[in-house]
């Protein structure tokens, strides 16, 4: 089992013990990693999973008001079609910025940028565990209200993506099998695809769950960007290289995510070594993908205080 594969099967469990999923939804889930019925039993036992869930499900949680802000953030609300900037909406424009892998295979992109004046730099961002769905190019079309070129890729794009592989378990199994070192290649390939587009150097990156672990990767792999906002991503399997970063970092985790935010003393100890600015916050009383407006667990007051900050970090690094 690759460590990705054990990252997805984890969430898996995770979901059920907070009641998002059922019994029976969990150990197809799992199944689709292992393989079979018995090694999934054999896996959750040995994990602890019961058979019933260990946690009671929490409500998603809404604000009834906020500071206004010049460029979009999360809804007052959670959403189930992940649209809360139009891809008509007039302060941006959505763009085609072509990708492709060291391999030579084009992969699936989503590109924003402000509709008028030059772009203040580039920022990629990198999808959850579900891949290039409608919430992440919501992001991206975020990330150009607030004056930046956005792009994301699909890291199962040689699979189809996200479209294709429309059911998240499915997808989410898939992604467990390619080997984290071919996925920063295809992050590194976005990256220097964003800089030819005409925000040069200026770059940064985000991402959120197993993308915000794919950003720590990425650095760690030596990625030339300014600035990163890792949301409640695990530590990368080459902890020691985020020692090396040149890039300016800010770690957001979530208060309940004991399974992610338990390794920040670690990140940080790295962090440390680099030089370079950095902080660590841990948002009170949330838990993991805490931002996602179209989860179980999503927070809107967090959620917006949270991209409010990711916002300011690009502003002050990514010049």
């Amino acid at each position: 089992m690759t460590d990705f594969e054990r990252y997805v099967l984890e969430e898996h469990v995770e979901d059920f013990n907070d009641g998002l999923i059922g019994r029976r939804e969990l150990l197809r889930r799992v199944t689709l990693i292992t393989g079979s019925l018995a090694a999934t039993l054999a896996m959750l036992e040995a994990m602890g999973c019961g058979a019933q869930p260990a946690n009671a499900p929490a409500a998603p949680q809404s604000r009834s008001s906020s500071t206004p802000q010049p460029f979009a953030t999360p809804p007052a609300q959670p959403t189930t079609t992940g649209v809360t900037v139009q891809p008509s909406d007039s302060r941006i424009k959505v763009e085609t910025i072509g990708v492709k892998g060291t391999d030579g295979a084009p992969l699936i992109s989503y590109a924003a940028r402000p509709a008028t004046g030059k772009p203040s730099g580039g920022i990629v961002v990198v999808h959850e565990n579900r891949g290039l769905v409608e919430h992440i190019k919501d992001v991206v079309r975020r990330v150009a209200t607030a004056g930046y070129t956005g792009l994301s890729i699909d890291l199962l794009s040689r699979d189809g993506g996200a479209d294709q592989l429309s059911d998240a378990a499915a997808y989410q199994a898939a992604l467990g099998k390619r080997l984290a070192a071919d996925m920063v290649s295809d992050v590194m390939q976005a990256l220097s695809a964003l800089s030819a587009s005409g925000v040069s150097d200026k770059l940064g990156i985000t991402g959120f769950c197993f993308g915000g672990g794919m950003v720590w990767n990425t650095l760690a792999g030596g990625a030339a960007v300014k600035a990163a906002v890792p949301f409640y991503g695990p530590a990368p399997q080459n902890i020691q290289g985020l020692a090396k970063t040149k890039a300016s970092v800010f770690a957001i985790y979530a208060e309940k995510d004991t399974r992610i935010t338990g390794s920040r003393d670690q990140v940080e100890a790295q962090l440390k070594q680099t030089g370079q600015q950095y902080k660590v916050m841990v948002y009170p009383g949330v838990d993991h993908a805490f931002h996602n407006d179209t989860g179980q667990r999503y927070d809107a007051a967090q959620a917006e205080a949270a991209w409010i900050a990711a916002v300011e970090w690009f502003r002050q690094y990514v010049r």
